[in-house]
């Protein structure tokens, strides 16, 4: 069976900090992993990219067979170096014709002539903006392209009325259509182009959080991130919003369908509320609750939208053992209910209990992966993690 998760070669780069190197790691069905390290060694890195808060800078990630990483195309970048250059030669005739076409009915002729300029100036910028990948010239070529098909439209309408070239008996037309129908047919292929998905990954779009969710994998924070001001219930049918179905017209006549998608939501919410021991709590606002009981509910709010992989980031962290302990017995439900769990800890003996197999980082780089026996006893992460001693290794 093909792994749920399957994490290829993945690089994170800020700047010239590496956080992530060539990272691999794979999670089956029903499988526990646990990924430990030191403080700054890219676990938390990790996750923002499995969920797609960073884009890896190189690399694919792959859940249920389906890519939610971009991988940059270097044909596609080609590609469009090639028609930025187009896009540029071709902003020398259209700041021709542009001028051409207003010159003669206007007074302001110096003031055209600098306008044009300043306009081809841009043209030729943003050409080399749409050459280094740069975001913002994705967006306002799209503008210049929009202007170019309407002119070049309006050349073809108007053949016979175009005129002579300046003061000579030379037609305009004889440049303004072959450029004309050159500036559709260009327009209309970068602009699709530009729309394709690998040619957005290259100027860093990426596929959102929003609809990693949707695919199915649901996390929780190192920090806890809760909506402390809305009650208990509320923040856990917050999580579902995912799966919602209806639009904003059911929403605002309130739909039978819509009601009835409300109260099964609610019912869901409670459930999963009596799931991590806190259907005591359901009115009660968020902001109200212990420490522990704050974690359990991020949890719940995570598994509120039906994942299929679940990330926890440092579940246990300032617990007490009694907690710790119940949180092993949570965690241990979830996966029996046919979730993936993907796992940062740094208590071990929460770590051992818990994971199927473990993968350590150091420095964002993947130095060693296996069953927690193994890891155990590994005298590289002892060295890098746990100090060199054996002896909390061995507890």
């Amino acid at each position: 069976m093909d792994p749920i998760l399957k994490v290829n070669n993945v690089t994170k780069l800020f700047g010239g900090l590496s956080a992530l190197s060539k990272i691999n790691m794979e999670a089956e069905e029903n499988q526990i992993v646990g990924i430990i390290g030191p403080n700054g060694a890219g676990k938390t890195t990790l996750f923002n990219c499995l969920t797609g808060l960073y884009h890896p800078t190189s690399g694919q990630i792959y859940f249920k067979e389906k890519s939610i990483a971009p991988q940059l195309s270097e044909d596609k970048g080609k590609l469009i170096r090639n028609c930025a250059t187009i896009f540029q030669i071709l902003s020398f005739f259209w700041a021709f014709l542009f001028w051409m076409n207003y010159q003669a009915e206007t007074y302001f002729k110096v003031e055209l002539v600098v306008f044009t300029l300043f306009l081809l100036i841009g043209r030729l910028y943003i050409g080399r903006g749409l050459k280094n990948f740069q975001i913002w010239a994705w967006g306002v070529t799209f503008v210049f392209l929009g202007t170019d098909l309407s002119l070049a439209v309006s050349y073809l309408v108007k053949t016979a009325s175009l005129g002579y070239i300046l003061e000579s008996r030379i037609p305009l037309a004889i440049i303004a259509l072959p450029w004309g129908i050159v500036a559709i047919v260009f327009s209309l292929y970068m602009a699709w182009q530009l729309f394709s998905r690998k040619v957005r990954e290259l100027y860093g779009f990426k596929v959102g959080a929003d609809a990693i969710c949707k695919f199915g994998i649901a996390r929780t924070y190192q920090n806890i991130r809760l909506f402390h001001s809305l009650s208990v219930l509320d923040n856990v049918k917050i999580g579902s919003h995912i799966r919602l179905k209806s639009g904003l017209l059911g929403t605002i006549l309130r739909s039978p369908s819509f009601k009835k998608e409300e109260d099964q939501i609610e019912k869901d919410a409670i459930e999963l509320l009596r799931f991590v021991g806190l259907e005591h709590r359901i009115f009660d606002l968020a902001g109200a609750l212990a420490y522990g009981e704050q974690r359990r509910l991020e949890i719940a709010r995570a598994m509120a939208s039906h994942p299929k992989l679940i990330l926890l980031d440092e579940p246990a962290a300032g617990m007490n053992p009694q907690e710790s302990t119940a949180l092993i017995d949570l965690v241990g439900k979830i996966r029996d209910m046919g979730t993936t769990i993907a796992i940062i800890e740094h208590d071990m003996k929460v770590m051992m209990k818990l994971a199927d197999i473990i993968y350590v980082l150091d420095h964002g780089e993947l130095i060693a992966h296996g069953t927690p026996n193994e890891i155990q006893n590994n005298p590289q992460v002892i060295q890098a993690y746990l100090g060199g001693s054996m002896a909390y290794a061995e507890t």
